[in-house]
């Protein structure tokens, strides 16, 4: 499907008789480790399943039979003993926010929350009184950072009931970043005016942007905010936190290989483990949290470094991520049914279609034309109509062909509404769509500004992640921002099965949860779903010929589950628990419901958790 090299099953077991059919170990040394008595699933194009696997240092020497694969074992290799279990590739997300810090390390982060109210103008003083009494404590010149929470929080920022000027005059001797945070991403961002002041001296294009401009891009600007003006010059001090929040939630979720969207201070943390070979988890890192701060022509002077790197972090590219916010609405030209949503248009006057932005569009064009463009959010069809515009008037201008677009491997992400006749065009220009769980289940929630069948229409449903329809006409697609529950987001693409339980009041009963099937047309099969979750997204990562699948070559990142993913019904998929993960040969995850394993066999001692260690 993504024209990734085959190998020849063959030239392994030709492999496997000239290493051990002679007993002559001329062209390898004796393996460093060999799981065998294995249920070992390669997710290659064929994916043959083999009993056991030999690995020198980080790399898989050979695939074969419990006996032959033995019979390479020298006096030094380690073995595991499977007991038939299921043995599958490490799990690949190159869309999880990890660049995240331990809360209790950087404790002024925290900011100061203000409770939800039960009217605007409630929430507006509450929020008011906050600042001011957080400023009457501070020292002159020291950030606020204020986040209020509930939706009406929300609605304080979008409909401009509190401004810059208003911050000012709350807080006259400190710069305040308020961001409402509790009915979604932190997607509604306001800054006061000392607060922007900040902003453009260490980012001059900020400039161009208006707070209207400002108020829909609170994630982007969030990170900047934090990583790159308050903790400016603290990477060290980063680095370390960065470490303990990786160890938290990549060994034990079973993914070996992540990436994202990182600010200027979060690349030099992870630059800063990866020197030290601290890094638990290979990650991708793309520029572009703060691109469109940057003054005019920026990406047109950054150079295609994507894909260098060491092995555990490198470049994927260029791109930005709020081109279109599911979060806030949808970008697309179906009519909104519904008065409540226009209405919250109408006073917000906020495009959904961020790459309506002159500034927005400028620089996403660049990035395609002079690199490699990334993790674009597409959740609405009109999105992807512009991204397919850009690329239109490239190829006109600079006379890029077909193929040369391809081999740039464009990605979009959250793909809630896609047309069929998109399809076609995203499979001409090999573009990357990713897909999410977690919009399944937000289809039914139904004060979500992108709840397609209560804001658009039921008919509008089929082209919400139309899963089967992209993978039948030739859309490399992907399953990615999984949150480290990889069995959980390929169950919601077996089944198509949402379910939604209320938490607050407008959202329906909070005691009742609601279960439905959303278009069971574009069901896939389970192991279309962990290709999705394992060989397609390293394509994505630019890394399918060394991780993804189990061959003879590549990375040795795997992991052994407790039961086997293609028998267990289909509703007992996302409670299928890893036991053990192994990154480049090395064990940095576990379970004691595993069995033993050998201390030697950890990549450090830190890994060692809760593990049963062989004596």
């Amino acid at each position: 499907m993504f024209n990734s090299k085959v190998r020849n099953l063959q030239l392994i077991a030709v492999l496997v008789l000239v290493m051990v059919g002679s007993g002559s170990l001329a062209l390898a040394d004796d393996p460093s480790l060999i799981v065998y008595n294995g249920n070992i699933n390669t997710v290659d194009d064929s994916n043959t399943v083999f009993q056991a696997m030999a690995l020198k240092d980080d790399l898989i020497m050979a695939l074969g039979t419990n006996e032959d694969i033995l019979a390479m074992a020298g006096p030094d290799t380690v073995r595991m003993d499977m007991q038939g279990r299921m043995v599958l590739p490490g799990f690949v997300d190159p869309h999880w926010h990890l660049g995240k810090h331990m809360e209790e390390d950087f404790p002024e982060l925290r900011g100061h929350r203000v409770p939800p109210a039960d009217t605007l103008e409630e929430t507006t003083q509450n929020i008011e009184e906050v600042i001011r009494e957080t400023a009457a404590k501070a020292k002159p010149g020291e950030w606020l950072l204020i986040f209020p929470t509930g939706n009406l929080a929300r609605e304080v920022i979008l409909f401009e009931t509190l401004t810059g000027e208003d911050l000012d005059r709350f807080a006259p001797n400190n710069p305040v970043y308020l961001n409402e945070v509790g009915s979604g991403p932190r997607s509604q961002s306001l800054l006061s005016g000392r607060g922007r002041a900040l902003m453009e001296k260490e980012m001059p294009g900020f400039a161009r942007l208006t707070d209207r401009d400002v108020k829909g891009i609170g994630t982007d600007l969030s990170a900047s905010v934090i990583n790159d003006v308050i903790l400016k010059g603290r990477e060290e001090e980063y680095s370390r936190s960065l470490k303990k929040f990786l160890l938290s939630r990549t060994p034990k979720s079973g993914i070996t290989t992540a990436g994202t969207i990182l600010t200027r201070m979060q690349i030099n943390a992870f630059a800063i483990l990866d020197r030290k070979g601290e890094l638990p988890v290979r990650f991708g890192w793309l520029s572009g949290y703060t691109a469109f701060f940057e003054p005019e022509g920026f990406y047109r002077r950054f150079p295609d470094i994507s894909g260098i790197g060491s092995k555990f972090f490198y470049n994927l590219g260029v791109g930005e991520e709020l081109t279109d916010s599911p979060a806030t609405g949808l970008c697309t030209d179906v009519p909104i049914k519904t008065k409540e949503l226009t209405e919250r248009f109408r006073k917000s006057q906020l495009d959904t279609c961020f790459l309506a932005n002159p500034v927005m569009r400028e620089i996403v064009k660049d990035q395609i034309a002079y690199g490699r463009g990334v993790e674009y959010h597409a959740g609405g069809d009109k999105s992807v109509d512009i991204i397919l515009e850009i690329i239109e008037e490239i190829r006109e201008e600079t006379g890029m062909t077909v193929e040369q677009i391809k081999n740039k491997r464009i990605t979009m992400e959250h793909t809630l509404m896609l047309r069929p006749d998109q399809i076609p065009i995203l499979a001409k220009y090999g573009i990357i769509m990713t897909l999410a769980w977690s919009h399944v289940n937000t289809q039914l929630n139904p004060i979500w500004p992108s709840n397609i069948a209560k804001h658009y229409g039921e008919e509008y449903l089929n082209w919400h992640q139309p899963a089967k329809s992209m993978v039948d006409g030739g859309v490399p697609t992907i399953l990615a921002e999984v949150g480290g529950r990889s069995f959980r987001a390929m169950q919601k693409f077996i089944t198509r099965e949402a379910c939604f339980t209320p938490r607050r009041p407008e959202q329906g009963d909070m005691s009742v949860t609601t279960c439905k099937v959303l278009v069971p047309d574009e069901r896939i099969d389970r192991l279309t779903a962990l290709r999705m979750s394992t060989i397609w997204p390293a394509y994505y990562a630019l890394k399918e010929h060394q991780l993804g699948s189990l061959e003879v070559g590549k990375f040795g990142d795997f992991i052994v589950i407790d039961h086997d993913y293609f028998t267990v019904p289909e509703k007992e998929i996302e409670n299928l628990q890893v036991l053990l993960t192994v990154l480049g040969g090395k064990v940095i995850f576990a379970s004691p419901d595993y069995g033993t394993v050998p201390p030697d066999l950890f990549k450090s001692a830190e890994y060692i958790g809760d593990a049963v260690l062989a004596n």
